[in-house]
């Protein structure tokens, strides 16, 4: 925080010691009597809205110079003040230049590390005003009070995390509770400067940041907000968040900004994690997806090449058994390669479907294009020409080479009643032939008695 004000004594020389403002604003702002607090050097570094009412200035007008109302010697005589009870008389000016008589009960509250006295709290009334009954009894007990106030204030900078700031726009002192130690990773005397604060800011922070708190103290905001990345003294960035208070006084003029500061770095840390993890999970579900997409993908090519591959099938085993209707009432079977067991039953089955589905009278087996023929391949062919036979269809061989002829003398009675022929050329012309003279015969008349019989004529001339 940046400001071109008075620069307060003890922040030019951090050894000398100095009563802090955001503590007094806290403990004794609402109190029911003038209270004042001075330095060493008689520099005002309190000065409450009571003091305001009795003596006239404003607190902007008195903080961080000397009072006003009194000269030196009886300022002076604050640091050695009378027995408790007792009150010092002085005669002191308005700020409109009327005297007034005052009682003054001043205390040393302040002490630095030599135990010497640092501060003194003046309680001040005027001689005489008895305009609220209870005032004495409050001044008597008001040195007291201060001291028990700044002890519990004390205790709550140490127990909150928070770090608590009090920063005077018109002095530039900057007070800061000990908790920004822990936060800053340095000691008071070297954060207490004003400038501090925006030399150590994260250089991609600083103009938003300052700038933000710049537009909030000249816009009459009463309240800003703002996160940034302040650097520690090892270097490391903390990220804070600030929330400050800014106070104006009666004119509007601003005079304080007061404020707490949050170190969210851990919390920041954790949510990058689970930004980073998601970011993760994310990809991995994609990843997932695709893959799931190509494993479908994958599925249907598959099953459509299983729709093939049985399509194929079932060309393979039309053309493994590929049984033709060559006339009415005539199949054909040209049958091609080796038969097995498999095969053979697979024929037969076609075979018989078709016998049955066109009612062939004859079915041709051509095994012209039979690689190899031996006893067991025979034996199929032979059981699939006894197997049409019991449905009516006679069957006919054609494409008999010599080995095979050799195969089927083998199997002797087997092969009786079985007709053969070298071609199927041959073979067709007996089929189709037999079956049109089938097809053109007449159909058996009834005889007498029922019988059966052909009409011849008689000798010729007779009657």
């Amino acid at each position: 925080m940046i400001t071109e004000q008075a620069v307060d004594p003890s922040v030019v020389h951090p050894s000398r010691p100095r009563w802090d403002d955001a503590k007094l604003a806290v403990m004794a702002e609402v109190a029911p009597v003038a209270m004042i607090v001075c330095d060493r050097e008689g520099v005002v570094r309190f000065w409450n809205r009571e003091a305001a009412r009795l003596l006239g200035w404003a607190e902007a007008e008195v903080i961080g110079r000397e009072l006003p109302c009194l000269g030196h010697a009886e300022v002076d005589a604050w640091w050695e003040p009378p027995g408790a009870g007792a009150s010092i008389a002085a005669r002191g000016v308005r700020k409109d230049g009327s005297g007034v008589a005052l009682e003054i009960k001043p205390a040393v509250v302040g002490r630095d590390a030599s135990g010497a006295a640092s501060a003194v709290v003046a309680v001040l009334r005027e001689a005489g005003d008895e305009r609220r009954p209870g005032d004495a009894a409050a001044r008597s007990g008001a040195s007291e009070a201060l001291r028990e106030s700044e002890e519990r204030f004390r205790m709550v900078t140490l127990a909150t995390q928070d770090a608590i700031y009090d920063y005077n726009v018109v002095t530039g002192a900057v007070w800061r509770s000990d908790s920004f130690e822990r936060i800053s990773g340095q000691p008071e005397e070297v954060y207490a400067d004003a400038s501090w604060w925006r030399e150590h800011l994260h250089p991609d922070d600083v103009n938003n940041v300052t700038e933000a708190l710049g537009s909030a103290m000249s816009s009459g905001a009463s309240s800003w907000t703002a996160e940034y990345r302040l650097r520690r003294a090892n270097g490391e960035y903390a990220v804070l968040v600030d929330r400050g208070v800014l106070l104006r006084d009666a004119g509007d003029k601003l005079i304080k900004v007061v404020g707490a500061v949050s170190d969210v770095t851990e919390q920041r840390r954790l949510e990058a994690q689970v930004q980073e993890s998601m970011v993760r999970l994310k990809a991995a579900a994609e990843a997932l997806e695709e893959q799931n997409q190509r494993l479908e993908e994958e599925i249907i090519e598959r099953m459509r090449s299983e729709e093939s591959l049985r399509a194929q099938n079932e060309a393979i085993r039309l053309m493994s058994a590929p049984v033709v209707q060559v006339w009415d009432h005539v199949l054909a079977l040209p049958l091609i390669g080796s038969i097995d067991d498999v095969r053979a039953s697979r024929i037969t089955e076609t075979l018989l479907e078709e016998v049955v589905r066109t009612q062939a009278r004859f079915s041709i087996m051509d095994l012209t294009g039979i690689e190899s023929v031996d006893l067991a391949t025979t034996k199929h062919l032979l059981d699939m020409m006894r197997a049409i036979k019991l449905l009516g269809t006679r069957g006919v061989v054609s494409g008999i080479s010599p080995q095979i002829a050799a195969t089927m003398t083998e199997l002797g009675a087997e092969t009786q009643g079985l007709v053969t022929f070298g071609t199927l050329k041959d073979a067709l012309r007996y089929a189709i032939g037999a079956a049109t003279r089938a097809a053109a015969a007449p159909l058996p008349r009834p005889g007498p008695a029922g019988g059966t019989g052909a009409r011849t004529a008689g000798p010729p001339g007779r009657r």
